[in-house]
Order: C-alpha cells, then structure tokens, then sequence
C-alpha cells in the first residue's frame, strides 16, 4: 500500500473513532435520576452551596457533562454517584431523622474543609464545585445556629455502672474492653454542635505510635477508645460530664477491616453498654474519618505536637 492511501487510511479511521466516541457521549445514560422525595431545608444560600458542590454525586438531580460519557468514565461516574447516594441523598432528606440530619450537614462541612470533597478529581474537571473560603464562613455560620445548649444540671450526676456479666459484642464483632480505663488519656475533646465532651484513650500499641510518630500508617493492634458524655452546667457555670451517652472503640487491623480502611468501629450505648449500629455503619464511620487521613483517620490526635 503507498503511504499516501495508508494515511488516508489511517485518518479515516481515527476520524470514525471519533465520531463513535462522540455519538457514544451523547447518548450514554449514565446514571438515572429517581423522583425527589424531600429537599433539605436550610436558607437559599446555604442550599446554593451545596447544590454546586455536592449535588452531582449526592442527590437525585445529578447532571453529567459530555466527557462523563465517555467509555470507562462512564462506569466511573455510576459507581462514585450510587455509593455517594447510597451514603446521603439530599433528594431524600426526609429518610433522616432530625439528629442524622444535623450529624450529615457538619459531616459534609467537615469534609469539604478538609479538602475531601467534592472528590479531587470532580473538583478538577468541574472548578464551579470549588468552595470558596466565603462560602465556607456561609456553611459555617449556618452550622453555628443549630448548636444545642448546654442546660443548667439540676440534679447530681448519677454514676450508673453495668453489671451485666456477659461482655457486650457490637455487630462488627469487637467486644467491650474494660480494661480501656487503665490506658492512656490521649486527648479530651469538645463538641459545640452536640453539646457533647470525650476522653479519648490509646492502648500502649497506639501510645507508642503516637510518641514515636509512627502513624502513616497506624500499626496494626493499635486501638483507640472515646467516651462520651452530655455537657452539664452547675451552678456556678462551670461544665463537666453529665449524662454518660456512649464509648467508641477503634481496632486496627489493616487485613481484618481492609474494606473499612484498615480499622475496626464499635459503638456501645448507655450505661448498659448495648451495642449499636450495624455492619453498614462501620463504613460510614470509615467514611467520616477520612477527614482526618492527614492522622491516619483519627481525630483530635493533640498529643502528635
């Protein structure tokens, strides 16, 4: 064949690719959009936020560019858009109750002020999802009125202890550790949107990572423990822990919770120590604690410094 015919050729044949391609964006559905069931209810500009940097992945109205179509993006996009769905939807607000509502609005603040969202990647191809330090003062400030406050404590704090003699085993399959009382204090911690304070624990495994700085990433059998009260007010103003609400296990065990980024979540609630949640909840603790992957997941990590 003369070269001029094989680059005729090969022209046309590029020139046909392209133009499967093209049709291919134009018509591929990538994901479908459900009916909305119920809006998030916060002031016009709050809502502007996160439709523009939130919505494409985490609600019903998701709208997709030419270039979301295209082979292998396509199957990228469904995937990202049916598990950010499947974590919040804000087409479906109503599926929540109230206190998953207020745990999700600063869960999404959290992550987008960490940088982790929107997805780096979408942040790049779609730069109007980037919020801007203005918006995020907007987002913060709105957060700031739905704080709860700290009621005067009327009554002496009652210790309540469990007597149960079978140890409590949550559905991850973590068992209550009693003896988390004789380990370290890591760190205390307050939060102002719940009205809630902690104590945070680290066994000699997690200490040791932390005073050696060995945390990127954590070893495995490190575990950390958070327990956490209601702020109660005395009558002199000063706060201290009131009603005992729950304590947090985190396990590491990089092979074991692979799945849920290399660590193990359990919850036990009320002095009875019940254990709460279910397997599902493991990976949305995984995914708040991505926020934190600048510590290997752990919030409040003070003693680092």
């Amino acid at each position: 064949m003369h070269t001029p015919n094989r680059i005729k050729l090969i022209t046309f044949s590029a020139g046909i690719a392209v133009i499967i391609v093209a049709a291919m964006s134009f018509t591929t559905r990538v994901v479908d959009n459900p009916p909305v069931t119920a809006e998030i209810d916060v002031p016009a500009p709050v809502k502007k936020i996160f439709q523009k940097a939130c919505y494409d992945c985490h609600s019903n109205t998701t709208r997709v560019q030419w270039f979301d179509k295209l082979p292998i993006v396509a199957g990228m996009v469904r995937r990202d858009v049916l598990a950010a769905r499947q974590k919040f939807n804000f087409s479906e607000w109503d599926k929540l109750s109230g206190a998953e509502q207020e745990s999700i609005l600063w869960e999404a603040y959290n992550m987008i002020n960490a940088g982790n969202m929107p997805l780096p990647e979408y942040a790049a191809l779609h730069s109007n999802a980037k919020v801007t330090p203005a918006e995020m003062a907007t987002l913060r400030n709105y957060l700031d009125t739905k704080r709860k406050t700290v009621h005067p404590d009327t009554t002496a704090v009652k210790q309540e202890h469990n007597t149960a003699k079978a140890v409590p085993v949550a559905p991850t399959g973590i068992q209550f550790m009693p003896e988390f009382r004789q380990w370290q204090v890591m760190s205390t911690t307050s939060r102002f949107d719940n009205t809630t304070m902690r104590v945070m624990y680290a066994n000699p495994v997690a200490m040791k990572a932390i005073q050696e700085k060995n945390i990127s990433p954590w070893p495995d059998g490190a575990i950390i423990v958070k327990v956490v009260w209601e702020k109660a007010l005395d009558n002199e103003g000063n706060i201290h822990p009131g009603k005992f609400l729950n304590v947090q296990f985190m396990v590491r065990n990089h092979t074991k919770y692979e799945s849920t980024d290399g660590w193990g979540y359990a919850k036990f609630e009320t002095p009875e120590l019940k254990p709460a949640g279910t397997l599902l909840t493991a990976q949305t603790c995984a995914s708040c604690h991505r926020a934190a992957n600048k510590t290997g997941g752990i919030f409040d990590l003070s003693t680092l410094n």
